[in-house]
């Protein structure tokens, strides 16, 4: 990506210009209250003035904008995340920006290019590829993280610690969903993948993968299927499996609405579920409470994802102290879908 990103003078640059930490440089340009020395704070202005560095805007305005960038605003589980987000911040005087990435990483690098620096602070679901990480989010910390507007991540866990981040185990739960069919003597399971672009469908695809190996069920490469996480993309990657392949008798797939649109294509195909092929999702959207059967799915606590999220941006901007990494705690909720003599569940809010 060299040449992608525009170049401009950050704290980093600042703190070596002046021969201070990087700390100390935020503490003087932010004007904290820790003590540093008169002489320090000139040379870091001098610095500051040289590099011709501005102080982020946040700093000077009442009002805090937190700009969120999430791949597809309207689907159910980022409209509940976003709804998480908007229901802590509207109870302060913080203004939210949204940015719908369209699954594009292209459209979210976009997004950052053109965003003005009075917002205060990013949340983050990113579709950056695994081999363009360590560069890009350099550059994310770079542009923003550095001068003072704090950067939360959401759906991968991030080792730099200048990041806020909230993840999910999807490896592990998505070894648990595959279980769950293991379980229930299932031996030929097919698995229909979201957006290659995204780090969770690797990582949900190994846990499946997984599970196959550690109970000895051979893992044929016929009975993944790929999606990009929406309902259509469920119902086409299961129409297509049909067309050359019959005899399996079991669905995980790497997120409800793609198993949504799997159940709609095998009902068009004369087959029952769960009887003739088990379905189980991952999200737990509010509708997969409502098809018939119900959806069997890994559960992701969207809205408090969201919640947390708005939390910890507007704490920083406040000051307080919130651990870097946090991990959501998930679920297996069985519904008919999977097993017929589950208790039926079905839920009227969130959507």
């Amino acid at each position: 990506m060299p040449g992608k990103f525009n170049k401009m003078h950050g704290m980093r640059e600042v703190a070596k210009q002046a021969g201070v930490a990087l700390s100390t440089v935020s503490t003087v340009l932010n004007n904290s209250d820790k003590y540093v020395s008169e002489e320090i704070r000139q040379k870091v202005w001098s610095a500051a003035k040289e590099l011709d560095y501005n102080l982020a805007l946040n700093k000077r305005s009442s009002h805090k904008t937190i700009a969120v960038v999430l791949p597809f605003i309207t689907s159910s589980f980022f409209s509940n995340v976003l709804y998480g987000i908007e229901d802590v911040v509207s109870k302060s005087n913080d203004l939210l920006l949204f940015y719908n990435s369209d699954y594009s990483f292209e459209k979210e690098r976009n997004c950052f290019r053109t965003l003005n620096r009075k917002i205060t602070g990013i949340i983050l679901d990113s579709l950056c590829p695994l081999n363009m990480e360590t560069e890009y989010f350099n550059w994310l910390e770079e542009e923003f993280i550095s001068k003072g507007i704090p950067v939360l991540v959401l759906e991968r866990r991030m080792e730099n610690e200048s990041f806020y981040c909230i993840y999910n185990d999807n490896y592990k739960y998505a070894y648990i969903a595959t279980l769950h069919l293991i379980e229930l003597g299932h031996r030929k399971i097919t698995h229909i993948t979201g957006s290659p672009l995204m780090l969770q469908t690797q990582e949900r695809l190994n846990g499946y993968i997984q599970a196959l190996r550690d109970y000895n069920i051979p893992m044929d490469q016929e009975l993944i299927r790929t999606g990009d996480f929406t309902p259509y993309s469920g119902y086409l990657a299961m129409k297509n499996l049909m067309d050359i392949c019959n005899d399996f008798t079991a669905l995980f797939s790497a997120n409800d609405q793609m198993a949504i649109g799997a159940i709609k294509a095998l009902r068009a195909n004369g087959k029952t579920v769960p009887w003739d092929c088990a379905v189980v999702g991952f999200d737990n959207i509010s509708v997969s409470t409502l098809i018939e059967p119900s959806l069997s799915t890994i559960n992701v606590p969207a809205f408090q994802m969201g919640r947390l999220a708005a939390r910890l941006i507007m704490d920083a901007n406040e000051g307080r102290f919130n651990p870097a990494k946090n991990q959501m705690e998930l679920n297996l909720i069985v519904r008919r879908s999977s097993d017929i003599n589950a208790i039926y569940e079905w839920e009227l809010a969130g959507w």
